[in-house]
């Protein structure tokens, strides 16, 4: 028997093959050379669900088969040539993925034209609020009601990271801040005719953050020690929650 079997096993888990599949690829090793009927009774698999695994192994470069005397025999690639079989699906890899990568505009198109994007997106910690921010600055405008006091104590980086972004592109925004001394120093910092801020009055509050796009809502949750998010792609409530945003807008000075 091979020396450290499990250990060994687990080195063929890691390029795609299940636990049994790799034993009955290690039982191949050691036969060497024999039928496909020997080689199941070895591995304890069922005459046809072993030729299906012959089939999978095959395709993979793992075996090679030949038939001696009416029969079909079988026989593990050399283990030297496992590292150059790797390489090759390697590059196999990274080629298609170019491919994707090339392509995934086009791709997108397509999941958007028929509607496979995902119509509600969760976002929980910090990390993943941060990859909800970065789908919002790619959006062309948006308006949100937001706490520049929240964002800069949990995500300190965007509090200037977006209006960054709408400062150094054709980007354009309006947002209703709560009223404190973040909002001032924002408001001071970042507005213009493409990014219209206003501050709201003192006695208005809200604990959660929302932002408006053409097709999107975002909305923002905290809490003591973390923070949330939920993304809804749905035109009709974003235009609902818009023509909301803009009458409250023209009830507040500049």
């Amino acid at each position: 028997m091979l020396s450290n079997y499990n250990n060994t096993a687990s080195i063929f888990q890691k390029i795609g093959l299940t636990p049994k599949e790799s034993q009955a690829f290690l039982e191949l090793v050691q036969l060497g050379s024999c039928p496909v009927s020997v080689w199941a009774k070895h591995s304890k698999i069922n005459r046809s669900s072993m030729y299906v695994l012959l089939n999978r192994f095959e395709s993979q470069g793992l075996i090679t088969s030949f038939v001696h005397q009416g029969v079909k025999h079988v026989q593990a690639v050399a283990m030297a040539e496992l590292p150059a079989i790797l390489f090759d699906k390697q590059q196999k890899l990274e080629q298609t993925r170019e491919l994707f990568v090339k392509n995934l505009p086009d791709l997108q198109k397509l999941e958007k034209n028929h509607n496979l994007v995902p119509k509600i997106v969760f976002y929980e910690g910090k990390k993943k609020v941060e990859l909800m921010y970065e789908n919002v600055i790619k959006e062309g405008s948006f308006k949100s009601f937001f706490n520049p006091k929240k964002i800069k104590t949990y995500l300190p980086d965007y509090f200037y990271k977006i209006p960054e972004a709408i400062k150094n592109s054709n980007k354009t925004a309006k947002e209703l801040l709560i009223d404190c001394e973040e909002a001032v120093e924002y408001q001071k910092l970042y507005s213009s005719s493409r990014h219209e801020i206003k501050i709201l009055n003192s006695s208005v509050h809200f604990s959660s953050d929302t932002i408006i796009t053409n097709e999107k809502i975002f909305l923002v949750g905290y809490s003591d020690n973390d923070i949330v998010a939920t993304e809804i792609w749905n035109k009709e409530l974003a235009e609902t929650q818009s023509s909301i945003f803009d009458m409250v807008w023209s009830t507040v000075k500049g």
